[in-house]
């Protein structure tokens, strides 16, 4: 039998049962609906999950810190020093795609009359823009650049008349972009000497910086955070040791932070506090992530808590996909029915067609292309269905599964309740096909099995 009289006969068929074909072909839409719905239920929840880490963070990346709570390596022996040899190791991890350690320093900073105490972090240029900043104005600093910075939107905020009678802070227009900076790690640089302080036996030397940009508000951890290269950081703080050093180990009264040189065998911490690795993908963040703790550091990443979430919700997430699978299996049921009911009605229309001449394996494609149709036209629409269901449950303000709204740097972000990928998508059409085919087998034997004397002798 050709292929389009097969096919052109099984929707005759299908179509002499109209309401018959009709309830099947829901009983399928219904259970491919369901099974994508419960499914992109769970696959919400995951999603929801991910965006919820995400303003704690990069998904794809790790902070380190040099030490443990249990102060030890696993074997017992001192944490290893966090630095450049270690920072190396980290990149050269499989699947690593920069790792950098972060400095700290404290600054004193002028720009024409205005003061402010500056926060800032020495950090790889190359690590800048794969760490998740995003920029408002400006551009990132490069390896090449020397005395500059990377402001933030708070930035400006914080610049004031140093005037010890009243507050002053700088106008709104204040814009960091044209300001030309001097810092200095005498935190009194620029301030008259008030009653009790005294000047610095061997004053610092301050430094002219410029801001090459203004990082953008992006969620992250990082956006309140002021940047400056590494290795120009690594300058400063040796420089303050040395200050701190000259000048009785102060900072000249002006209450800021003393800080230890770094690399130095003397000093009470040796290398990097913390430091940055960024995974290429969330695939290799958890065995990174594991490979770092082995070594004895203390590590985070907000993988850690999309982990637990979804290790929390597993069990519901089974649950839906196993009401919808129960949706189908009952829907995959009626097709045997209808195929086995379409066998009893047509049992001499069956013999016929043997007599005519028409081999067993056109019978049994014949009923097995009926089954298809049906598991076709109930995909169909299934998954037209399910996306119309998701369609309704995003767009209601029906509050299902802990919550759909987050607040962000932009306001309140609206959260997904349903979630169906391309994917989820075909495989329940292509499910719902293999359903029909799998309920028509039998039937579809039974038909070709059936006697061509007891077919005809059928009334």
């Amino acid at each position: 039998m050709r292929l389009m009289d097969l096919l052109g006969l099984s929707i005759k068929n299908l179509w002499r049962h109209k309401v018959r074909t009709f309830l099947t072909v829901m009983g399928v839409m219904i259970g491919a609906g369901a099974i994508v719905v419960m499914i992109s239920l769970g696959l919400a929840m995951n999603k929801n999950f991910e965006t919820q880490a995400s303003q704690m963070g990069s998904l794809t990346m790790i902070q380190i810190m040099n030490w443990n709570q249990g102060g030890k390596t696993a074997d017992g022996k001192d944490i290893p020093v966090l630095d450049d040899a270690m920072i190396a190791r980290f990149g050269r991890m499989p699947g690593v795609e920069v790792a950098t350690p972060l400095m700290d320093l404290q600054l004193k900073a002028m720009a024409g009359k205005y003061t402010s105490y500056l926060y800032v972090m020495g950090i790889k240029p190359e690590a800048l823009p794969l760490i998740g900043l995003t920029l408002a104005e400006g551009e990132y600093f490069t390896d090449t650049d020397t005395n500059v910075l990377l402001g933030n939107q708070n930035m400006a905020q914080q610049f004031y008349v140093s005037n010890p009678r009243r507050w002053e802070p700088a106008p709104a227009d204040f814009n960091l972009m044209e300001q030309k900076f001097t810092v200095s790690v005498d935190m009194l640089y620029g301030e008259k000497l008030q009653q009790g302080q005294v000047p610095a036996k061997i004053p610092a030397k301050p430094a002219k910086m410029r801001i090459t940009g203004i990082l953008g508000m992006s969620g992250g951890q990082y956006d309140y955070n002021i940047f400056m290269p590494l290795e120009q950081v690594k300058k400063l703080k040796t420089e303050q040791d040395k200050f701190n050093k000259a000048n009785g180990g102060s900072s000249n009264g002006g209450g800021g932070m003393i800080y230890s040189k770094f690399g130095d065998p003397s000093a009470t911490q040796k290398g990097y506090t913390q430091a940055i690795v960024k995974v290429k993908d969330m695939d290799n963040v958890s065995k990174v992530f594991e490979d770092i703790k082995a070594i004895g550091y203390e590590a985070y990443s907000p993988i850690q808590m999309i982990d637990e979430m979804k290790a929390q919700s597993a069990g519901l997430r089974q649950i839906l996909g196993g009401i919808g699978a129960m949706a189908l299996l009952i829907a995959a049921i009626g097709i045997t029915n209808t195929m086995y009911m379409s066998i009893y009605e047509r049992t001499r229309e069956i013999g016929i067609i043997k007599v005519i001449g028409a081999r067993l394996g056109d019978i049994r494609r014949l009923f097995m292309v009926e089954a298809a149709w049906i598991g076709i036209f109930g995909g169909i629409t299934g998954v037209l269905f399910s996306m119309g269901a998701s369609l309704f449950l995003n767009n209601s303000n029906i509050n299902i599964m802990g919550g759909n709204q987050m607040w962000g740097p932009d306001g309140v972000t609206r959260l997904p309740i349903s979630y169906i990928p391309l994917w989820l998508a075909a495989a329940a059409f292509g499910f719902a096909i293999a359903a029909a085919l799998i309920a028509g087998f039998f039937p579809a034997r039974r038909a070709m099995r059936l006697s061509v004397m007891k077919a005809l002798r059928q009334d």
